[in-house]
């Protein structure tokens, strides 16, 4: 699912909950893309609720030749849409990068986004998502 008004108080997600509150739990697992993936010589951040998530997450993004350049604690608190997943109990892992031009007139392509490396980001999550689905079980 792809959800909308990150900047307006989360306003996609709340509704999408409040009519599938059994999913949270329920799901296998969230995966959210956070922002700034793709912006060039930035660090990433990845926040997973658990070992097996983290795992696979680093593993798919290795794939790539991707590092992981920062990791949250898995008992920490998710930002962003990420969190209401994390207090429903949900199983999520997340991905994100930083930016010096986040939410700013010049976050816009071509000096903010490296094409090749969202691209590879990109083929490692599209990758990484379709094995998660094909083994779902072992993720929790």
């Amino acid at each position: 699912m792809a959800l909308s008004g990150h900047e307006l108080a989360f306003m996609g997600m709340p509704p999408y909950l409040e009519a599938r509150q059994a999913l949270v739990e329920a799901a296998e697992a969230w995966i959210f893309l956070g922002s700034d993936i793709g912006a060039p010589r930035q660090p990433n951040l990845i926040h997973a609720s658990n070992d097996a998530l983290e795992q696979w997450i680093v593993t798919t993004l290795g794939e790539q030749g991707l590092s992981v350049d920062a990791k949250e604690q898995h008992s920490s608190r998710a930002r962003g849409e990420t969190a209401a997943i994390q207090r429903g109990g949900g199983q999520f892992v997340t991905l994100a990068c930083g930016s010096p031009v986040f939410h700013n007139v010049a976050d816009r392509w071509p000096e903010a986004v490296d094409v090749s490396l969202l691209a590879r980001y990109s083929r490692a999550l599209a990758h990484g998502a379709h094995r998660l689905a094909g083994c779902l079980s072992a993720v929790t």
